[in-house]
């Protein structure tokens, strides 16, 4: 399947660099949606504010130990909650501004802007929804990939960053993700997915960063073989398109694989198959793909350990193998401490095994601890280790060392552990 001609190119970015105006069609189209004797009771806000402090003994990664930059400051941390659910309907809204500003370095400040919705409906057969995404960063972050304690859904973990990490610029990411089931009978169903992501850069010195779109399209099949165990299977076809170039990306993959449930509280799910990406006119061999993933969520401990496989695209300009490793693990020590774990790591090459500027090695290690001075008031101390090792590629390893005290208002939300 080619749907190369839904290319967005010349893709207006008014829209992208507009979340508050993003936001209110949303809310407006969900509050005239529903009954308004449903309005009151099945909506709830939660706001949250958070005021911290960092410090990172090398912000902009440099391997030069006498070009690395401290920066030490002050992050403002604002979002609310927007959320509705019933019998058969559930939509959340998350509006957010990060705020930084760093006394001694203020070229590095930064007011950071994200929107994260979903939407699903479930009917008696059918069930659609989408995921929305919205991203307007710095480069200095953006292009940097973070562990994150707080994702819950591993389709959210990011793979579209490059480890260009400047001084100046922007990115705008818009990625939006609707899909459809239905249920073919008691233990079957099929399903349709579509992922768009559009990525755009300002003021960025030419050729060090390029506009890219990125779109795949997967049709799935499930059957339930027992009580503890689902068959999977996925067709996939996708179209990265950069303006590094004007020649097209296209891709075909299929996959097979398996969901066991170990328990009520642990699943172990893995995809295991093969993607052609090629450029037009360009020739390279199928790429394995996939992934092993195993989820754990007790009343005091919350574990996600997933090793993927992809072919991942990036302001870098191609398609390349990525290999990664994520792991989240939450456990509430007591009733009123928590402590965290997360790991992020991967190793990107070229497709086609050809050595170029975009290999590299990623490890980032984060821990973090929580005070819960009482239900509505957090103190959280995270720290965080880095390393960008290109050595594969030119020789430069660069690491860095943060570390993060938040302050925490939470009046609505109720902690997760």
């Amino acid at each position: 399947m080619d749907f190369a001609r839904m290319k967005t190119k010349k893709l207006s970015v008014v829209s992208l660099r507009r979340p508050p105006a993003l936001l209110l069609v949303c809310m407006a189209i969900i509050a005239t949606a529903l009954p308004e004797s449903t309005q009151a009771q099945e909506w709830r806000i939660e706001p949250i504010v958070r005021f911290g402090v960092e410090y990172d003994d090398n912000a902009t990664l440099r391997f030069r130990t006498d070009e690395e930059v401290e920066l030490a400051g002050f992050l403002l941390d604002l979002r609310a909650n927007f959320i509705y659910s019933s019998d058969t309907t559930s939509f959340f809204i998350e509006p957010r501004a990060l705020l930084r500003n760093y006394p001694d370095e203020p070229d590095f400040d930064s007011d950071d802007y994200f929107l994260r919705s979903q939407f699903r409906y479930g009917g008696q057969v059918n069930t659609i929804g989408y995921r929305a995404f919205f991203d307007r960063q710095g480069i200095r972050t953006a292009e940097r990939l973070f562990s994150d304690l707080e994702i819950d859904d591993p389709d959210e973990i990011p793979d579209d960053d490059s480890g260009r990490v400047f001084l100046t610029g922007t990115r705008d990411s818009w990625r939006v993700e609707p899909y459809w089931d239905f249920r073919l009978s008691d233990i079957s169903s099929i399903g349709a997915r579509f992922g768009y992501l559009n990525v755009q850069y300002e003021d960025v010195f030419a050729g060090l960063l390029s506009d890219f779109t990125d779109m795949r399209l997967t049709l799935n099949y499930r059957r339930k073989i027992s009580n503890v165990n689902t068959a999977l299977f996925e067709l996939t076809a996708r179209t990265y398109d950069t303006a590094a170039d004007d020649i097209d990306t296209n891709g075909y993959g299929i996959l097979a694989g398996f969901v066991h449930n170990l328990s009520e509280k642990t699943t172990l799910q893995a995809m295991f198959g093969v993607e052609d990406a090629r450029k037009s006119g360009f020739s390279s061999d199928p790429q394995a793909v996939g992934y092993i993933r195993l989820t754990r969520n007790l009343e005091t401990i919350r574990m996600f350990v997933q090793y993927r496989r992809s072919i991942s695209g990036s302001g870098a300009g191609n398609l390349s193998g990525r290999d990664s490793l994520n792991m989240n693990f939450e456990r509430r020590l007591n009733e009123k401490i928590s402590a965290g774990l997360g790991v992020r790591a991967y190793k990107s090459s070229g497709i086609g095994g050809n050595t170029s500027i975009d290999d590299r090695n990623y490890v980032q290690l984060q821990s973090s601890f929580r005070w819960y001075l009482s239900r509505s008031s957090v103190i959280e101390v995270d720290y965080r280790y880095t390393v960008n090792d290109r050595s594969d590629a030119i020789g430069v390893r660069a690491n860095s060392n943060q570390v993060n005290l938040w302050f925490i208002y939470q009046p609505r939300t109720t902690p997760r552990l």
